[in-house]
């Protein structure tokens, strides 16, 4: 079969599904509507299988790109799957990032180009609204740094957390303007001088958005509070009503014991001599955090503070213990959850989005995509948006990477990852993809993770069985070149950090092994490549530690987790098998609690991965046979360079090879 119009694509096969033993199975063939499902008996193709360890069938092969369906034909006689209208279909994701190493930044946290006013010191402890004074130039003046991590920017790319206006949180999820840099972290030319520069050494990089909610500072909910239903913005939130005597509650009040407002005082008060009535006049919360608009001032000259708050026509400030009445984002009064139905303000989101777009970012990391209104045809519609403006500027839209923050991978999920008729995402190319991490994280330290988060909720261990069969799920049903790209985030600005789940060095280690030798795009979260600690929100948010870095030969363990950082992220940028090759099982011991994988490419390249969840006792032995390596002869240690002998089509591991209880081994 020729390559043109070809992609290739990943298949895993159990027989005892289909009511067959390994030894039973003699042929695959691919069936679909580009030979005419089996008619064209030219085009069809018999494909060789490799059976794992435990039985189960992998291959990759070469189908029809696009949305043209096909199924597997197993034995001449059965179809894969077997479910009428299901079926496979190919997605074309961006290629550059089937080869990213990501590396994640908290723009407060990393770097501050010069000191600042109301900004912490750099070590102090981070809170929920606490400045540290990081910068867009800071990032940039650490290009050095990064290339001493990465070797190279060829196949560096950068994510930057939210960088639009936001002042009254410090992580920027809370939008007050989704088209305009906070000037906390810089201007526009700072921001394009930053993507020159990463351009120019061959990297990526791509901006958060956040288009769920806006922060209750926001411009068109303030025109709200002050207009009501008058507002021209008043449909652009959920679940904001007015009816009858109805008012908008924001739970903002701390009252003392004896009944007065702690935290909020009157700006350009009118009870004052001083009041100006040229200018607004607000309730200032929180020493100005939050203003929200008092109507018609002058009516208030003698009026008391409780006055002041109670008689205000659409909206009533309560008791910061109440619920809000609109609808909020986990009902956090701060950030009121936007009706993305609305025309106007989808135009108003797509405008803003188009400006990043002319500015030269690479793509676009989704906060909570899964939850807006109308969630699919709203981002179906807005990639539409993204590839016309790429078009109109002569860049080309499938070099552009979109990736969706959801943790969960189900069929809703999988539903976001289609693609278009021409083969092209639909919507995203990926998703941050947690259930990795979580299956990795509870094999090695026995957590068990609540959905959708990184709270423990239990402590119960998964058998390696358990782990092989779960990471096999996260790759099936969707698309090859779909899992190629997704994100591996094994920590990240919404989870504790590595060091702090990992606090043996063994396990760490082994973590970020498989991290980086999983399928899919592994992700560094900043500080993590020195073992920074860091348990839940905020204390993962600290500031990056430079004293560290320029003293690593002072921070013995430090510097050992950066030299494996730094090892493998060499060896996924050398090796096409980490990027482009399919996994294949070699070993699932339960008893003793040790997994071994391959990922090998059609050219040759091989990594085996064997990873312990206690030390070692005595040998592993990886039988090699009946594998597309099976007569690769030498081996060696990608951690000393050693050397393993094949030695009949097994591979004999003796202990002190996994003084980690890790080891890579490569032909």
């Amino acid at each position: 079969m020729k390559n043109d119009g070809l992609v290739k694509e990943l298949f895993y096969f159990r027989p005892e599904d289909y009511n067959l033993s390994s030894a039973e199975v003699t042929s695959v063939h691919v069936l679909g509507e580009f030979n005419a499902w089996g008619e064209d008996e030219e085009k069809l193709e018999n494909f060789g299988l490799f059976c794992d360890k435990t039985g189960r069938w992998a291959g990759v092969f070469e189908v029809k790109e696009g949305r043209e369906p096909y199924k597997f034909l197993v034995n001449h006689s059965i179809y894969c799957p077997d479910t009428g209208e299901i079926y496979y279909s190919t997605v074309k994701t961006c290629k550059w990032a089937r080869k990213a190493i990501w590396y994640q930044i908290l723009p407060d946290r990393f770097n501050k180009s010069k000191e600042k006013e109301n900004t912490l010191s750099w070590d102090a402890r981070p809170d929920y609204f606490n400045n540290f004074g990081g910068d867009l130039k800071g990032i940039e003046q650490k290009i050095e740094y990064f290339k001493s991590l990465y070797g190279d920017l060829e196949r560096f790319a950068l994510y930057l957390n939210p960088i639009t206006l936001s002042t009254a949180s410090n992580h920027k999820y809370w939008p007050e303007d989704f088209g305009k840099i906070d000037p906390q972290f810089g201007t526009e030319a700072d921001l394009k001088s930053l993507i020159k520069t990463i351009h120019k050494h061959g990297g990526k990089i791509i901006l958060d958005l956040v288009y769920n909610h806006s922060g209750i500072n926001h411009p068109a909910f303030m025109d709200i509070l002050k207009k009501g239903e008058d507002s021209e913005y008043f449909d652009w939130y959920r679940g904001v009503s007015l009816i009858g005597d109805e008012k908008i509650e924001i739970p903002v009040l701390q009252i003392s014991p004896n009944g007065i407002c702690e935290n909020i005082t009157v700006e350009n008060d009118p009870r004052k001599d001083i009041f100006n009535p040229k200018k607004p006049c607000y309730l200032s919360v929180w020493d100005g955090k939050y203003k929200f608009p008092v109507t018609h001032p002058l009516r208030f000259k003698n009026s008391t503070l409780d006055e002041i708050i109670n008689n205000q026509p659409y909206y009533r400030l309560v008791n910061f213990n109440k619920r809000p009445n609109y609808t909020c984002w986990f009902e956090f009064f701060e950030i009121p959850e936007l009706n993305t139905e609305n025309p106007k303000l989808k135009e108003h989101l797509f405008e803003c989005a188009k400006k990043w777009v002319r500015i030269g970012v690479d793509g676009f990391r989704l906060d909570v995509p899964d939850m807006l209104n109308d969630a699919h045809r709203f981002w179906a519609d807005f990639r539409k948006m993204i590839n016309k403006e790429l078009k109109f500027f002569g860049k080309k839209p499938h070099d552009f990477y979109i990736l969706g923050e959801i943790w969960t991978n189900d069929e809703i999920t999988n539903s976001f990852l289609n693609s278009n008729p021409d083969a092209h995402p639909k919507r995203f190319d990926a998703i941050m993809n947690y259930p990795i991490r979580e299956v990795v994280v509870n094999f090695l330290s026995g957590e068990i993770l609540e959905p959708r988060s990184d709270r423990v909720q239990s402590e119960d261990e998964i058998t390696v069985s358990e782990l092989d069969e779960i990471l096999h799920k996260n790759f099936e049903n969707i698309s090859f070149n779909t899992d190629k790209v997704q994100f591996n985030c094994f920590a990240s600005h919404d989870t504790r950090r590595l060091r702090s789940v990992f606090a043996d060095m063994k396990q760490l280690k082994t973590a970020i092994t498989m991290q980086f030798t999983l399928i899919g795009a592994p992700s560094v979260y900043y500080g993590d490549e020195i073992g920074l600690n860091g348990g839940v929100d905020p204390d993962n948010r600290g500031t990056m530690s430079w004293d560290i870095v320029n003293n690593l030969d002072s921070y013995p363990q430090s510097k050992e987790i950066f030299e494996h950082y730094k090892m493998l992220i060499n060896m996924r940028k050398e090796r096409k098998s980490l990027s482009q090759g399919l996994m294949l099982t070699l070993l699932v011991d339960d008893d003793r609690e040790i997994y071994a994988y391959s990922r090998f490419s059609d050219n040759g390249d091989c990594v085996i991965v064997v990873v312990a969840k206690n030390d070692l006792c005595d040998d592993v032995v990886i039988d090699l046979a009946d594998t597309p390596f099976e007569y690769t002869k030498k081996w060696r240690s990608a951690f000393d360079d050693s050397e393993l002998i094949n030695s009949n089509g097994k591979l004999v591991i003796t202990p002190d090879k996994m003084p980690d209880n890790n080891l890579i081994l490569l032909n």
